[in-house]
């Protein structure tokens, strides 16, 4: 039995890497950093970027507003549903999460690094060149996520809530 499993997740893999494209290039914006994308199918992919940037986080706590920027470091992994267009366009949508690590660009209670996590949404578009195994992207990410901050924290809380977006342009090439 454990042969077969064996043999049959081999078949799978083999046959999914097989009929399977992969893209990797570079992200700006936004972020700043790499950025991989794995087709599932002609219209499913999973893209994942590796990349920094920065945030800007805003809150109350204790009836006093507050407002911090971030640096951070963000893993942000996408699954995408894409549309076919004429000439080559397609048109993505789909969400994803975001973690990594952050440091206010302040000087602050919390300082030194922080953790973060987020949820977020992904919509754009992408053009495919015929001539050469090149994709350009753009697309825009809203995202609500907690930074984490290390002591008695920033402004008197353990978390800090922050609705964030980024507007980013990827170019991969296609492998």
């Amino acid at each position: 039995m454990k042969k077969l499993f064996t043999v049959l997740a081999a078949a799978l893999m083999i046959s999914v890497s097989a009929s399977a494209q992969h893209e990797i290039g570079g992200i700006v914006g936004g972020l700043y950093g790499a950025s991989y994308k794995y087709w599932f199918n002609d219209n499913v992919a999973l893209q994942a970027d590796l990349a920094v940037g920065l945030t800007r986080a805003a809150g109350s706590t204790n009836g006093h507003s507050w407002d911090v920027g971030m640096y951070d470091f963000t893993i942000n992994p996408n699954a995408m549903y894409h549309w076919g267009l004429p000439m080559n366009f397609k048109v993505f949508a789909g969400g994803g999460a975001s973690f990594g690590l952050v440091s206010p660009l302040e000087n602050t209670a919390s300082e030194g690094i922080n953790g973060k996590f987020g949820l977020n949404a992904i919509g754009g578009v992408s053009y495919d060149f015929d001539a050469v195994p090149l994709v350009i992207a753009f697309d825009f990410r809203p995202g609500y996520g907690l930074a984490f901050w290390g002591e008695k924290n920033y402004r008197d809380s353990g978390t800090t809530s922050y609705f964030d977006w980024k507007i980013a342009v990827a170019v991969r090439y296609k492998l």
